[in-house]
């Protein structure tokens, strides 16, 4: 059964992304080694919001993920332009549960915010790997949108820190308890989820 991951950076102040989106921001940190290579090894499938696959050609380096099963979690019409990357307009139930079934390595929320806390509150998200970065951003999209489902408990299985003040802190996420709301991602299966 695979594990779903989170692995993302965020400023100090909980910001994903600049006031317009952008990540322009985490240039100067791109040299320190966040332990990437370790953990793309681990897995075997991405999944991402439809404005984070928009967003890959204007990187300039072609399909990111070579060797891995994409989800694009959406509800927008089109087809994706990438091989091996399939957009889901399923619900984020039937994702988990497609999820949970393979066997060839976990899969990781690669993006938005917003998907990687619907998956939380899903109680889907296992492991949490999270870089923070020395930066005040002020302003931007919040790592955690505000949520309305109980606490979320989370255990620190390590700590790292890394050049230039950027830290990882690796958690695992404790089950949601049984009889509990799910907050508002119970209900997500588009473009609620896109970020």
């Amino acid at each position: 059964m695979a594990l779903i991951r989170g692995f993302i950076a965020s400023s100090l102040d909980g910001r994903v992304a600049d006031a317009g989106g952008g990540v322009e921001w985490l240039a100067p940190f791109r040299k320190v080694d966040p332990g990437y290579g370790a953990f793309i090894d681990l897995v075997g499938t991405v999944v991402m919001g439809r404005a984070t696959y928009d967003q890959i050609p204007s990187l300039g380096m072609g399909w990111p993920y070579a060797g891995k099963r994409g989800f694009v979690v959406t509800s927008r019409r089109g087809d994706p332009v990438q091989r091996g990357v399939r957009f889901w307009r399923e619900g984020l139930p039937a994702l988990v549960d497609r999820l949970r079934d393979l066997d060839d390595g976990d899969a990781w929320v690669v993006g938005g915010a917003g998907l990687l806390a619907a998956f939380a509150e899903q109680g889907a998200l296992d492991r949490l790997s999270l870089l923070i970065a020395p930066v005040l951003l002020g302003e931007g999209p919040p790592l955690f949108p505000a949520r309305a489902g109980p606490p979320r408990g989370l255990v620190l299985r390590g700590t790292a820190a890394l050049a230039m003040g950027v830290v990882r802190l690796d958690y695992e996420l404790l089950p949601i308890k049984a009889g509990r709301g799910r907050g508002r991602a119970a209900g997500v299966s588009g473009d609620g989820a896109e970020a």
